[in-house]
């Protein structure tokens, strides 16, 4: 996972503040239902900021293959069958930054 620099930072002191997630979310031809429940499955930790489909037009309910979600608050436990209802889904966090 890679992980944001916070520039501003100083060695030795802690920050509190807030931690921004990018989630990918990828299974050949995900649906709405399985994309919703995975979404549902992140909001339980986090407020969702964004969400991006790897097509041009947005999601294609059926036919998308990867979403990539922005969530603010504590990024989810990532891995297969990700969440509650996605079997198949398959979840890697791949950028974390703490402010």
């Amino acid at each position: 996972m890679a992980t944001l620099a916070n520039t501003n930072s100083k060695a030795g002191v802690g920050y509190c503040g807030k931690e921004v997630a990018i989630t990918t979310l990828s299974k050949t031809n995900m649906t709405q239902a399985e994309l919703d429940a995975a979404i549902r499955f992140i909001g339980l930790t986090a407020s969702i900021v964004g969400i991006g489909d790897d097509t041009a037009g947005g999601f294609n309910t059926g036919v998308s293959d990867v979403v990539h979600v922005l969530s603010e608050g504590i990024a989810p436990a990532a891995g297969a069958n990700f969440g509650v209802g996605s079997t198949g889904i398959t979840a890697a966090v791949v950028a974390c930054h703490f402010s």
